[in-house]
């Protein structure tokens, strides 16, 4: 700040403000600050995999309710850009080739395709509710299964259904 010359009374009033200095430095502090924090909020990649798997684990509760609710088996197949829910032509028999329509956009075929870099993965492929709303194999076995949405974890419990985050 510039300093102020106690004999001068009359300039007092207009010598406040910054000095050419003090702007400079501010101007590179802000810079500085710029070139570390915007890749930050430019980059929307590491927001993909988080939303993805809260998405995933909305999806697969979904398909859980569904099938405890309608009593008809919802299939899960996971491929590596996404994964496709579908039911049995017969409720109970047939195979698992009817789509179901999406809640959010109300058109069939439930199908997600994950953004570019996320992959989808699972140790039980495809992943079917029963009619109890149990996780099972296509064979009916009841299963526990362990998922991965963009490198997050997910669990399904076998008995109960449940699909949480572990």
């Amino acid at each position: 700040m510039l300093r102020r010359n106690p004999n001068d009374k009359n300039r007092s009033a207009r010598l406040s403000g910054f000095t050419v200095v003090e702007l400079v430095v501010l101007i590179a502090v802000v810079g500085i600050l710029a070139s570390v924090a915007a890749p930050r909020f430019l980059s929307m990649n590491e927001f993909a995999s988080p939303q993805a798997s809260r998405q995933a684990l909305s999806d697969l509760r979904f398909a859980q309710r569904l099938a405890s609710g309608s009593g008809c088996p919802v299939q899960v197949d996971f491929e590596a850009d996404g994964y496709t829910l579908t039911q049995r032509t017969g409720c109970r028999t047939g195979a698992f080739t009817l789509p179901l329509v999406d809640p959010v956009t109300n058109v069939a075929p439930f199908s997600i395709t994950l953004p570019s870099g996320v992959v989808a993965t699972s140790d039980v492929d495809p992943l079917v509710f029963d009619a109890l709303g149990r996780a099972t194999t296509t064979a009916g076995e009841v299963v526990d299964a362990t998922l991965s949405v963009g490198g997050l974890p997910l669990e399904t419990i076998g008995e109960t259904g449940l699909v949480r985050v572990p």
